[in-house]
């Protein structure tokens, strides 16, 4: 008889639980996005439905590179993409003021690089010669690592469970 007294009251507290719970869904996301993209940089491909698109090999491997991950020279790249939750609705990407660069690596596409003129030393005889100024076009393969994903979905979904789960046994 206690606990039919007690039901109206646990299903307010319930109720207030799971609105809140409704309100943290963008920050629930947001979780997953960052998961992602760290994932994405891991696997050196686009995750998506559990598997990678691998992402193209260099043309050229150097001392400097060799061995090294794909698109992570520094990690500002990877550091610099940011999940913002809003109250309903979650904005992923990266200030291209930071890392110009970032949009290019992700969608593939033409570059006109502009070389200035400078001054380089020559290999065998060491002698220093002038370089002019030029243009050179430079084609970057893509190598998707921000975009949507259904992982991100199943992610969210996982969580969003394991809360309600918690608060039904409350």
């Amino acid at each position: 008889m206690r606990d039919l007294q007690n039901m109206p009251g646990d299903f307010r507290r319930k109720h207030a639980q799971i609105e809140q719970l409704v309100k943290k869904l963008p920050k629930f996301v947001a979780g997953a996005a960052e998961k992602m993209k760290d994932a994405n940089f891991s696997a050196q491909g686009f995750i998506s439905n559990g598997s990678a698109t691998k992402w193209p090999k260099r043309k050229k491997e150097t001392a400097k590179t060799a061995g090294k991950r794909i698109l992570h020279q520094t990690g500002l790249l990877q550091n610099s993409v940011k999940a913002h939750p809003l109250a309903d609705h979650v904005r992923v990407g990266v200030d291209l003021g930071k890392v110009p660069y970032a949009k290019i690596h992700n969608e593939g596409g033409n570059v006109v690089q502009h070389i200035k003129p400078h001054h380089r030393k020559h290999p065998k005889s060491g002698k220093r010669y002038q370089v002019k100024a030029f243009a050179r076009k430079v084609r970057y393969p893509q190598r998707k690592y921000l975009g949507f994903s259904p992982d991100i979905i199943k992610a969210t979904d996982r969580e969003l469970k394991y809360q309600l789960d918690k608060i039904m046994k409350s």
